[in-house]
């Protein structure tokens, strides 16, 4: 017989650190570090047009919602990557790559 109890929901956002702490949890800690302050490298003007999608050490991939804030970012990624280092206190990100995908 099936068992039909279940389990409170959980957000994803609860259940994904877990998860992918078992993968690499040296760069999903500093990943998930970076999309925590997210709001507070970029500030919120920003982050509702620019979110971190992956990072490949040392190498930030963030979305971008239209081609000209890929544009604006080329002017700016110097001083997100000092500002992403210097929160994260470590050197964690020396490019960002931006791709036009989901914000």
């Amino acid at each position: 017989m099936k068992d039909t109890t279940t389990r409170p929901l959980e957000h994803i956002s609860a259940i994904l650190p877990r998860a992918l702490k078992t993968i690499h949890p040296d760069k999903i800690d500093t990943f998930i570090a970076i999309c925590s302050l997210w709001d507070d490298i970029v500030g919120k003007s920003v982050s509702d047009h620019v979110r971190p999608a992956a990072y490949k050490e040392p190498l930030l991939i963030v979305h971008v919602n239209s081609s000209a804030w890929i544009h604006h970012l080329q002017f700016t990624k110097n001083d997100m990557i000092e500002q992403i280092n210097k929160m994260l206190k470590k050197t964690a990100v020396t490019d960002i790559k931006c791709k036009i995908g989901p914000v």
